[in-house]
């Protein structure tokens, strides 16, 4: 299907792809682009087309990782790449950023004591744990520095779901607004300054 959706929003552009195409259709598209050494089509598959969206984004540049292995480019400008289910989405801005996309299911709601503490939100259920676990994993890539704790280091304040909002987070004193929407069975949230 190729691109789904571009959101641009504070000097950050976003681009989600949503992946139908075979391997050999995304290799084309890609004109033979070397891939990784990945073990399954799927995997395979994220990785072209998140290097689609970057050639659409920033024809100009490439990928490469910092010491702690978060991507950055090759122009001075942060990146950040997510992907679930059959969507693949980056988010690129000449300052720090964070994305995620995560598909709703029990996963986050069975390991949330790991990652969300005691009382700190009421009637947890399976779309509010899946949201939670997206916004962390956006402040932890947005740190790029590993080393956090999810559960102690990121606090989120009581929030309602809605199609499309904002979350204020806490992460080491330091407040951070997280943007969210809901697209089909999934939440895509970001941090873009």
């Amino acid at each position: 299907m190729g691109i789904l959706k571009i959101i641009e929003e504070n000097n950050c552009i976003i681009s989600l792809w949503e992946i139908n195409e075979t391997l050999d259709v995304l290799m084309q598209l890609s004109a033979n682009r070397k891939i990784p050494d990945f073990n399954n089509e799927k995997r395979k598959k994220e990785y072209l087309a998140s290097r689609l969206l970057l050639k659409d984004i920033a024809p100009n540049t490439k990928i490469t990782y910092n010491e702690y292995s978060a991507p950055k480019l090759e122009n001075g400008e942060h990146i950040s790449i997510s992907h679930s289910k059959n969507l693949v989405a980056i988010i690129i801005s000449k300052q720090k950023v964070g994305l995620d996309i995560e598909k709703i299911s029990e996963k986050p709601s069975r390991l949330s004591s790991k990652f969300i503490s005691d009382n700190t939100h009421q009637n947890l259920t399976k779309e509010k744990a899946t949201l939670i676990w997206c916004v962390k994993e956006v402040i932890f890539k947005w740190n790029q520095k590993g080393n956090v704790d999810f559960k102690n280091d990121i606090k989120i304040k009581e929030f309602e779901i809605m199609g499309k909002g904002e979350i204020s987070c806490n992460f080491k004193g330091e407040k951070i607004i997280v943007k969210y929407r809901k697209i089909d069975n999934q939440y895509l949230a970001y941090v873009c300054r």
